[in-house]
């Protein structure tokens, strides 16, 4: 009887461990970094008009069309932080649908019209720095010269 009880114990304990294993590991392998989707070594850059701009978990997203010189046109989907941390920061009114902004990224890896936007200029000239790397990176330095 006494083997069978402890038998018991340890297939609980051994049962408890891993549902704890499985709570504590699931979320960070969810959870990605940027750098392994976009290149932050690089610099992208387009001119385009704002199609949709979509406050969504786990980032928002910007949509643009991009008109090219022989008319063709591409669109791009732009990546930022999440929600919460562009209404903390006051920048949830400020894109508008229609409105032509200058746009600064890191591009994806996959050579897809996909990136981690840095840098929004606005129609009137106004700079939104959308990004949270290390001041001294590639993309700081280059913008500082």
């Amino acid at each position: 009887m006494k083997n069978g009880r402890s038998g018991t114990v340890v297939a609980a304990f051994v049962a408890v461990l891993l549902m704890v294993g499985l709570v504590t590991v699931l979320p960070v392998a969810a959870h990605h970094a940027i750098q392994a989707e976009y290149d932050m070594n690089e610099i992208g850059s387009f001119t385009g008009t704002l199609t949709r701009f979509a406050m969504i978990n786990p980032h928002v997203r910007w949509l643009f069309e991009e008109t090219k010189a022989d008319g063709t046109v591409e669109e791009w989907e732009m990546s930022g932080a999440g929600p919460g941390a562009l209404r903390q920061a006051g920048l949830v009114r400020i894109f508008k649908v229609g409105e032509v902004y200058d746009v600064t990224f890191a591009p994806a890896f996959n050579g897809a019209n996909l990136g981690r936007v840095r840098q929004m200029t606005f129609p009137d000239g106004r700079v939104v720095t959308l990004f949270h790397e290390d001041p001294t990176s590639v993309e700081a330095q280059q913008l500082n010269q």
